[in-house]
């Protein structure tokens, strides 16, 4: 008997535990700690409303310099200035200069087939919403630059233009803006082709 009793106290001698046995705590219930204060980390501290002696377990008064009664700047209105392009933009000049490369463009574009047709009607809304004031100066500014890139052949710039004119002046625009994007659309797959060849 005392063999068995020896053979099981060498197995747990030499027993690995396994990967999910708890660990093995050294405790000895004979060894205490001595009784110490808590820290309450929740209670508050009053602020001290006269700059008097202060009580235990408030911290003294810091003394900061006195503020200047005229600290602050006076409060001025600021008036932006039109920049010097939008001084000098002429309305009707850049309508004038919209329409001629739009049409233009579209003259030069037999592929687009019988969508030309709905394309001019979609660029002549654009010519008396333009006219009769609906569009603001910065969507004829961009309408300008648009153009400009049609006909500098960057259908990707003016790509941009038509997306930021469709998140910006949606309501103003979305009547005619399709007709314009076919045309940048055209003018994408048109410079692909082109690269296509080119290779």
């Amino acid at each position: 008997m005392a063999n068995c009793d020896s053979t099981v106290n060498d197995t747990k001698a030499s027993y690995d535990p396994g990967w999910n046995d708890p660990p093995k705590l050294n405790y000895n219930p004979q060894q205490t700690t001595p009784n110490r204060p808590r820290n309450f980390l929740n209670k508050r501290v009053a602020f001290p409303l006269s700059g008097g002696t202060s009580t235990p377990g408030q911290t003294p008064p810091v003394n900061l310099p006195p503020i200047a009664a005229s600290a602050a700047p006076p409060i001025q209105n600021v008036i932006v200035t039109d920049s010097k392009e939008d001084i000098d933009f002429n309305s009707d000049a850049a309508l004038k200069e919209v329409k001629n490369i739009l049409l233009s463009f579209l003259d030069s574009s037999q592929e687009l087939g019988s969508k030309a047709t709905s394309i001019r009607k979609r660029i002549e809304n654009m010519e008396n919403m333009w006219i009769s004031g609906k569009l603001n100066k910065q969507v004829q500014m961009q309408m300008r630059d648009l153009a400009n890139a049609l006909k500098e052949d960057n259908p990707n710039k003016a790509d941009e233009i038509h997306k930021a004119l469709m998140v910006d002046h949606v309501s103003a625009v979305s009547a005619w803006m399709p007709g314009i994007k076919q045309l940048i659309y055209h003018c994408i797959a048109r410079s692909e082709l082109l690269a296509l060849d080119k290779e």
